[in-house]
């Protein structure tokens, strides 16, 4: 669209009026067409407002929200577009009810925890915000149990012990899939009280977030398993609103862009690389714990081998 010119609109005919109206005229028009001009100017210049949900009610878990949030930051400013992050202060919620929420636009944008389920009716970013690691599973036992796990070698021992999940965690739908025995409870704090109990065996947590969670609750007395790792294809992605093409494809770029200049390393090395030396993976029997529904990560993995952790 073409704008007139200031010159253009304050050529008013001087026999068309007196000289003091032509000169209010000229003055009034000048400044309408300032007001249109600065006005037309902040639109191309406002930043683009991008919701998310955060919930300060477990302070563990923030801990992970703080880092997905300086991602996403990141991403959005290495796109090509203006954007500013705005919080949107919500209490816990589980995956089924950020996906509901996401679809009646109440937030732009979430990092969830990568399922089918969320794929047929979401946008998927398909880059790992954690290269992966969210699927390698650390265990939280008692103490007096160490010797027990350190001679487990696969699933079929694995099958001796019984683990402890939260009802909507997605490795409760793996494990029955596995046909590993579980018991299930509505409390993350309760799993822990569950294992201290002897009712359960064993609770696995990522390798990014069970450092977090060791002092949680000293009084319990409970350790890190030092032999084991589980593994399986899990990571999270930032999810959008189908209708937000435009969004879901500035953060690809910026995300890409992050990982190509280093500064997503940088970033995620701060949260997590003192953390994954202390666990020292490399030593540690993986046991890897497959399922068919797997397939879509497991094509991603392939697709960008180097955004996913290698063992």
């Amino acid at each position: 669209m073409e704008y007139p010119t200031i010159r253009t609109l304050l050529c008013i005919p001087r026999r068309s009026y007196s000289w003091s109206v032509a000169t209010t005229l000229r003055a009034a028009i000048y400044s309408l067409v300032l007001i249109c001009f600065h006005q037309a100017y902040a639109e191309q210049t406002a930043p683009i407002v991008v919701r998310y949900p955060a919930s300060d009610s477990n302070p563990y878990y923030y801990k992970r929200v703080r880092y997905y949030v300086e991602i996403l930051e990141l991403a959005l400013n290495k796109s090509d577009r203006k954007y500013q992050l705005e919080k949107i202060s919500l209490p816990f919620m589980n995956e089924s009810r950020s996906k509901t929420n996401l679809l009646n636009d109440v937030y732009d944008v979430h990092w969830l925890n990568a399922q089918p389920s969320l794929d047929k009716d979401l946008e998927a970013i398909r880059i790992p915000l954690c290269k992966g690691l969210t699927g390698w599973r650390i265990l939280f036992i008692r103490p007096e149990n160490q010797k027990e796990f350190s001679i487990v070698k696969n699933l079929k021992e694995l099958n001796n012990y019984t683990a402890g999940h939260g009802n909507d965690w997605p490795e409760a739908i793996r494990y029955e899939s596995l046909q590993l025995p579980q018991k299930l409870s509505g409390s993350w704090k309760g799993l822990f009280y569950m294992l201290k109990q002897k009712r359960i065996d064993y609770l696995s947590r990522s390798a990014l977030e069970i450092y977090d969670e060791e002092d949680a609750f000293p009084e319990l007395g409970l350790k890190i398993e030092s032999r084991l790792v589980l593994h399986y294809p899990e990571t999270y992605y930032f999810y959008v609103n189908r209708n937000n093409q435009q969004l879901a494809k500035d953060i690809k770029v910026g995300l890409e862009r992050a990982i190509t200049d280093g500064s997503f390393d940088k970033v995620f090395n701060q949260y997590f690389s003192e953390k994954l030396k202390r666990l020292h993976l490399d030593k540690r029997r993986v046991i890897e714990m497959p399922t068919p529904t797997d397939a879509r990560l497991v094509a991603d993995q392939k697709a960008q081998p180097s955004y996913w952790f290698k063992k």
